[in-house]
């Protein structure tokens, strides 16, 4: 039963993936067809990113309202709307509130699946995990990039990519009686055990939650800085078309996928630290080669990949590693703050190099990207130090709380 629900999460995973890179890799052709500026695109992510704050927030309260099946239909409904809203959008105030059910959609059932199956499955299937969401992120931009001959293409595009979440959504209404049956068969220490009882803010009182967060914020910062920004660097600073822009933008999230499928084994030898610092040098690699791109246009989709490759380990060994550094029973709340936190990143940094991009030059991307690396670098060893002695995670008043 477990190994079925197992391939069900793989499965909704891609539905997850599957509107994440649709506004970065359509977005030359949507603001063409609706007649905004190019930096607009930070307005949609903005959006969505604001919700998928709020829903990863409240993960911990929506799954004890809906349980964890309960949340995923509905985080699925609330994309299939928003998906569907988003092709039939006839300007762009519009174009903005279909991100609404995107972002609702998004946030909480990330959270759930991710500390799901970093509490009950081995470090190689929360790779695999995101590797099914490498999946929906490589399909969408290249499926659209099929459409976007026709100035309106991105619509059809997203009507696609609609008619795949519905399936999905299918799939996960006919699996809620197995969420039941695996949770019955769990051994009885697992069904038992406790999550910590702290508020939202307490979450933040423990040591070294800071640093993860700055970790998570600067990895998400550096996955969708490229994912969002890098057709747009093609098209409006290498002066590709569109249509392939949008088709090496997929080689980005195919690195990812990629990457994830192979460092899933890899993760069965090699510990989540070595498995981020592997991570953080190959995406250093893709920013150098990424930096030269304006030099021969053909480096690009080479850097783009690199980059995909390194960031497929740190994403799902930050999450593995969550419940080894900060215990089982925080995993649950520092999961949820760090992705909460993660997502900011998308609300502040995506408009803010929107701004940039459209103001100076896109260009720029790669050594933005470079100081959210080096970012990512400094939050990940430091909560290595903080948190070797478990003892000292909470302060006394909370600790009789958290054990209670």
């Amino acid at each position: 039963m477990s190994v079925l629900l197992l391939l069900i999460i793989y499965l909704v995973f891609i539905s997850l993936g599957l509107p994440d890179s649709l506004i970065g890799a359509a977005w030359p052709s949507i603001s063409a067809s609706l007649f905004v500026s190019e930096s607009y695109q930070g307005i949609l992510t903005v959006t969505a990113s604001f919700f998928t704050i709020f829903s990863a927030f409240m993960t911990v309260k929506f799954i004890k309202w809906f349980t964890e099946a309960g949340v995923i239909v509905l985080s699925i409904g609330l994309t299939l709307t928003g998906l569907i809203c988003y092709s039939l959008a006839p300007n762009f105030p519009v174009l903005v509130l279909s991100c609404i059910p995107l972002g609702l959609g998004a946030g909480a059932i990330d959270a759930t699946l991710n500390d799901y199956v970093a509490l009950h499955y081995r470090a190689i299937h929360l790779n695999w995990l995101h590797a099914f969401w490498g999946v929906g992120a490589t399909l969408s931009p290249f499926l659209v990039s099929f459409f976007l001959t026709d100035l309106n293409g991105w619509r059809k595009g997203a009507l696609v990519l609609g008619c795949i979440q519905a399936c999905i959504l299918l799939v996960s209404l006919a699996a809620i009686p197995l969420w039941k049956r695996v949770k019955e068969e769990l051994p009885a220490r697992e069904q038992n055990a406790s999550k910590a009882p702290l508020s939202f803010l307490e979450t933040f009182k423990i040591r070294g939650v800071w640093m993860g967060i700055l970790a998570f914020f600067a990895y998400t910062a550096t996955e969708w800085l490229v994912g969002s920004w890098f057709s747009s660097m093609c098209v409006f600073g290498l002066g590709v078309s569109g249509d392939v822009a949008s088709r090496w933008t997929s080689y980005f999230f195919f690195g990812i996928m990629a990457g994830r499928f192979l460092s899933g084994p890899l993760s069965l030898k090699v510990k989540d630290r070595n498995m981020i610092r592997l991570g953080e040098s190959i995406v250093l690699l893709g920013v150098i080669l990424m930096a030269c791109a304006p030099l021969n246009n053909y480096l690009a989709p080479f850097s783009v990949v690199l980059i995909g490759l390194g960031c497929a380990p740190i994403y799902p060994a930050i999450i593995h590693a969550t419940p080894d550094r900060f215990g089982e029973k925080l995993s649950s709340n520092v999961v949820s703050v760090q992705m909460g936190c993660g997502y900011i990143a998308t609300l502040v940094i995506n408009p803010s190099f929107g701004a940039l991009g459209s103001s100076f030059t896109f260009l720029a991307l790669p050594y933005a990207v470079l100081l959210f690396l080096l970012m990512c670098v400094l939050g990940n060893e430091t909560v290595l130090k903080l948190t070797k002695d478990k003892d000292r995670l909470l302060p006394e008043k909370l600790r009789a709380k958290a054990e209670g």
